[in-house]
């Protein structure tokens, strides 16, 4: 059984959904967290220390309801095979007070280099970090800092383990032990890309970040991403079946690894892999100009398009989310200006273009592409995190919040 159940969740996702469109706003951020302790001397690696082929980052917040599956996830997936001289394994987990006192009840940030049959007690962490935000940029970029210096490997993999609402703050990867339920935001993760060099491989085991927003903060960092567009409950990745394959064949290339990733969570509704190098700007531009042409064509199609909304796939604790093929097939169903279908149909060969690998479970998910993109309609949903949604690095580098912006007024 893989990492926790986001079910707990849903409640709280509902509660939110109503907040966001009553406009209020995100958490305050909490004080910077306190400078790094002094990074441990690794052991020696399986291999005598030479450069592996791949080295697969986790980055486990559990400081929340989550924290039940940590130690689930550390022994039974990451340590079931754990790390050999082809594949380093790494994994920085937090957890906190409230649901789990297994293994010693340890609550603060551990790092750990899984090994095979690897107990994920306070002994076996490679260092004690104490209590460290993951909801911190900081945190990312020392964790990521740590584990390329000391198993530097060819390739990279970072995962992202934790709650997640794609680009809204304060949800992915929240910490509740910060104070106020910090997440890891967007902007933050922006900020340290440069530090973090590049990464193969980004997988998010977390609810709804299979998102273009989501994607464009990784162009030009990543050459992959997987992700789910909808929540993900009990089961999410599977890292023995992805680690596994690695080891069968370490010459997998950074689409096989996203494609294996995403492949793994067979026990999710949904879950897609696609590219965020340079093959993603050809969607970018699609979106661009398909929302040039929406928001040209708003005198005379405003009600047409907002059917083609309405009748779009949304997902089910994230209403504004639509999955971007979708959206683009139910508004040209809709509209007679023939640049607004043009301009949607060019969107949906894009999505097919760039998506290498989707699944879905069930008929109420049998319309879904692998990519979902923030929908608004009404003026209640120009709310605190809308206004955050114009700083994000897609809205700026698209029209679509602009266009967004007159649909709902």
């Amino acid at each position: 059984m893989s990492r926790g159940s986001r079910v707990a969740l849903l409640v709280a996702a509902v509660v939110a959904t109503v907040a966001i469109t009553a406009g209020s706003g995100s958490a305050a951020k909490p004080p910077p967290p306190s400078p790094t302790p002094p990074s441990p001397t690794p052991s020696v690696p399986p291999g005598g220390g030479s450069t592996a082929k791949w080295t697969v980052m986790v980055y486990m917040s559990g400081d929340n309801n989550l924290e039940d599956y940590i130690v689930k996830d550390l022994e039974l997936e990451l340590a079931a095979m754990g790390s050999t001289p082809n594949v380093q394994v790494t994994a920085l987990a937090d957890r906190g007070p409230g649901f789990d006192t297994s293994r010693g009840d340890w609550q603060t940030t551990k790092l750990y280099h899984p090994t095979q049959g690897m107990l994920a007690d306070a002994p076996s962490a490679v260092a004690d970090w104490g209590e460290r935000n993951m909801g911190s940029s900081q945190t990312l970029k020392d964790f990521v800092t740590w584990s390329k210096a000391n198993y530097p490997a060819d390739h990279y993999v970072l995962y992202f383990w934790g709650h997640g609402w794609g680009w809204h703050p304060d949800w992915t990867m929240e910490d509740k032990s910060s104070g106020t339920g910090d997440g890891l935001n967007p902007d933050e993760i922006k900020s340290v890309l440069p530090s973090l060099g590049p990464i193969d491989v980004v997988g998010y085991d977390a609810c709804n970040m299979a998102q273009i927003e989501i994607l464009n903060l990784w162009n030009g960092t990543a050459t992959a991403l997987a992700a789910s567009q909808e929540y993900v409950n009990m089961d999410g990745i599977e890292y023995d079946q992805v680690i596994a394959k690695l080891n069968a064949n370490p010459a997998m290339t950074a689409d096989q690894v996203a494609v294996a990733t995403a492949a793994s969570a067979t026990f999710e509704v949904t879950f897609s892999a696609m590219a965020v190098d340079s093959r993603y700007l050809a969607l970018r531009n699609a979106v661009n100009d398909w929302s040039v042409a929406l928001k040209n064509s708003l005198g005379s199609q405003k009600s047409a398009i907002t059917r083609g909304f309405q009748n779009a796939k949304s997902f089910w604790q994230a209403p504004t989310d639509k999955d971007l093929y979708d959206l683009a097939k139910q508004i040209n169903a809709q509209v007679s200006d023939a640049t607004v279908k043009a301009k949607g149909t060019a969107v949906m060969t894009a999505v097919e273009n760039l998506v290498l690998f989707r699944r879905f479970t069930g008929k109420a998910y049998n319309m879904v592409h692998g990519i979902t993109i923030t929908g608004i309609t009404r003026p209640v949903e120009k709310n605190a995190d809308w206004t955050y949604y114009h700083s994000l690095g897609f809205a700026q580098s698209t029209g679509w919040d602009e266009f967004e912006d007159q649909l709902a007024t």
